[in-house]
């Protein structure tokens, strides 16, 4: 599993691999609203001191390939750490660990940044005429994020600063350990995404979404180009409406990362755009839901 750390003004980005506190959190179920935190391997306090650690040797392997002091100013991670309750833990280790890291605006969930790699973030590149207020366009964006054997398929409401899940699901052992889903698994995600804009269409909260407020198709991850090409060919197929509305990114694996940098110039330039009361993302979705 990735988590992608970026270092202003450089834009140098760093993928760190599984450590067993990632892939700890990545397995553990949803914990919210109290619910009880059953068969716990580590307390609280040792799960801080695993993120700092593994902080600690990310920002040492930064300044050994920078070659040079480097603050890292910008963080983006997975939407299972907020979903198992890690993210505050992680949030006050970094805070410990990284002196360019105050608090909570420094960091930013994962689908947030893909989006922003991508930068559709814009009328132009959402579709629309220039100057057009996209915050009030009511635009989707369906993520795939595919990381090690995991799939997550999100449905997203998205503006400029706005990322928004609105419903998504997972595929926990998508592809394997050699990330070559079977043609079942592929089947499987197929009625996923089909339920998933089913369900999305059928929204009576607010404003009923249309097929054409669907703007773009974003794919990030680690997995081979061969694996996207299956996922893209399958939408394409359970959806012909999708067939052009895919958003290129040459590298999938540093959506994330790049993201981040960007966000993390963004904060550096404009500080008070990115107070904790103004943000807005996070999710309607409150448990992504598994599917077989």
């Amino acid at each position: 599993m990735y988590t992608s750390f970026a270092v202003h003004p450089t834009k140098f980005v760093l993928p760190i691999r599984d450590t067993a506190i990632w892939h700890l959190a990545s397995k553990e179920p949803a914990h919210r609203n109290g619910t009880p935190k059953q068969n716990r391997k580590y307390t609280d306090a040792e799960v801080e001191g695993l993120f700092a650690t593994v902080l600690a040797s990310i920002l040492g392997a930064t300044k050994s390939k920078l070659h040079l002091d480097a603050e890292i100013l910008g963080m983006t991670y997975p939407g299972y750490l907020r979903d198992s309750e890690y993210l505050s833990h992680f949030v006050n280790a970094a805070i410990q660990t990284l002196p360019g890291i105050e608090d909570g605006t420094f960091m930013w969930p994962h689908i947030h940044s893909a989006r922003k790699a991508s930068q559709l973030d814009n009328a132009k590149s959402l579709g629309y005429p220039i100057g057009t207020n996209v915050d009030r366009k009511g635009s989707l964006l369906l993520h795939f994020d595919y990381q090690s054997s995991q799939l997550e398929v999100s449905i997203a409401s998205v503006g400029v600063m706005i990322t928004i899940v609105e419903g998504s699901f997972r595929i926990r052992d998508f592809g394997g350990m050699e990330q070559d889903a079977s043609q079942e698994k592929l089947g499987d995600l197929a009625t996923g995404i089909r339920g998933l804009i089913k369900d999305e269409l059928s929204n009576t909260l607010g404003l009923p979404s249309q097929m054409s407020d669907f703007r773009g198709t974003v794919f990030s991850g680690d997995a081979p180009a061969s694996e996207y090409d299956k996922i893209r060919d399958l939408i394409i197929k359970a959806v012909p409406e999708f067939s052009d509305r895919f958003v290129s990114i040459d590298e999938p694996m540093w959506a994330g990362a790049v993201g981040a940098a960007r966000l993390a110039r963004l904060r550096k330039l404009y500080p008070d755009d990115f107070q904790i009361e103004d943000r807005c993302y996070g999710d309607f979705d409150q448990f992504p839901h598994d599917e077989l």
